[in-house]
């Protein structure tokens, strides 16, 4: 099996905390009168930190353009293979033809010697180049036919992207232990055909017609609801959430969900690309939920998002199967992925963009109303449901279940105010 390179968080690494080191100092030194010391301290913590963000923007450009460069380098492998028809190649027919050649030589040796056991043995290991033969054209197949279809998924690692620009390309294939393997030119390591299988990571196509067919059912129900049908459920948050990660979020397709166009909606409305802005539109109260200690400190607040380099640092986590803390920090080295984690914030995510289509969109002088919004919008006395509709009123809330202050009248198919709803909830409240 291949070594494994893993891809590092950032954690910060001057000092414990830069910023209260440097208040500490500043404050101290007030009270002895020695500003130059400050003005040390808080310009070497401060050029401390700049310098370690521009060590880390260096290391992600560089990161970056590596990226960028097995990514050109496998589809110039590709075009190569759709160029030989799909064939090995020289290069590979020239390792095959050598090893049976070594095998042949020692074959004939056997023979002369009358060493049955051993022309045996090598017949099996001369069948076994054909069998490895054979192997590695269906795997460059595969990786030539996900390649020209598109079906190869933008969840794929760096690392995955790295092996299947090394693996296709001949240039980097040996001989060893009876079967045929490639050297990494840059660092050395041995990928195997296993490693070249598993690093083409292919978009959930199955698992993205099957969840649509289960939003689609979820914007009926939703339409019957505001228009009011009889027998129409509303919205139940906690039972499609729950739904959604029981029947759809695999540990083998989740980096699918979460970075191709899973929804259909379009590559730009991914959930790699709107998880930032939808963390911080949850607030707080999300990101305590996630439970990332990302400064290391053992426990879980406002100081492990507080920060720029703190959100991405959890995006990370949450988006990167390979994600692992970083020097510096006391888990150093350990795994910082949680597909447990990772499938909760992807459930949420999806449960509430089908929220939002069930109730449908409604602007009213321009701007959309939140659902919270239009929940809150209440019948009028004798107004009728077309009237209350196109104010956003949501018909369903009102028209199956009793609310306290309001009834439908079937007969003259209009809503009654029996007294004042507001006073009604406010006495409640008292």
């Amino acid at each position: 099996m291949a070594k494994k390179t893993r891809e590092t968080l950032e954690v910060p690494t001057i000092g414990n905390d830069p910023m209260q080191s440097y208040m500490d100092a500043k404050y101290a030194t007030q009270n002895s009168g020695a500003w130059d010391v400050v003005s040390d301290v808080a310009g070497g913590v401060l050029s401390g930190m700049a310098s370690n963000r521009e060590a880390k923007r260096l290391e992600e450009e560089d990161n970056k353009r590596k990226l960028e460069l097995h990514e050109e380098q496998f589809t110039n492998n590709i075009a190569k293979i759709n160029e030989s028809a799909g064939g090995l190649g020289e290069q590979y027919m020239s390792i095959a033809t050598e090893q049976a050649k070594i095998l042949q030589d020692q074959y004939m040796e056997a023979v002369r010697a009358g060493d049955k056991e051993t022309q045996s043995k090598l017949k099996i290991q001369l069948q076994n180049i054909a069998t490895a033969t054979g192997g590695l054209k269906e795997s460059l197949t595969i990786a030539t036919e996900l390649k020209n279809e598109g079906a190869l998924s933008n969840g794929r690692t760096a690392e995955e992207i790295q092996i299947a620009s090394v693996c296709t390309d001949p240039n980097n294939a040996i001989w060893q232990d009876g079967t045929y393997v490639w050297k990494d030119p840059e660092t050395g390591d041995i990928y195997t055909q296993d490693d070249l299988d598993k690093s083409l990571g292919q978009v959930d196509e199955v698992t993205s017609k099957a969840y649509l067919d289960y939003e689609h059912k979820q914007n009926e129900n939703g339409m019957n609801f505001v228009n009011g049908a009889e027998g129409a459920h509303d919205f139940d948050f906690n039972r499609v959430k729950t739904s959604i990660a029981d029947s759809f979020i695999k540990e083998d397709n989740i980096m699918s969900i979460m970075h191709d166009d899973f929804r259909k909606s379009g590559q730009s409305n991914t959930f790699v690309n709107h998880v930032g802005a939808f963390l911080d539109k949850m607030g707080d109260d999300m990101y305590q939920q996630l439970g990332i200690d990302v400064n290391g400190d053992g426990e879980i607040n406002e100081g492990d998002w507080d920060t720029p380099e703190d959100k991405k640092t959890i995006i990370d986590v949450l988006t990167n199967k390979n994600a692992v803390f970083a020097a510096g920090h006391p888990r150093a080295g350990e795994k910082a992925f949680d597909f447990e984690v990772s499938k909760n914030i992807v459930a949420d995510y999806l449960a509430r963009q089908s929220q939002e289509k069930f109730y449908g969109e409604f602007r009213r002088d321009g701007e959309i109303l939140t659902i919270e919004e239009r929940r809150a919008i209440q019948p009028n006395d004798k107004e009728s449901p077309e009237s209350f509709k196109k104010r956003g009123g949501i018909l369903g809330i009102w028209m199956n279940s009793p609310n306290a202050g309001v009834r439908w009248n079937e007969e003259y198919q209009f809503f009654e105010r029996t007294q004042d709803l507001k006073i009604l909830i406010d006495e409640n409240d008292q």
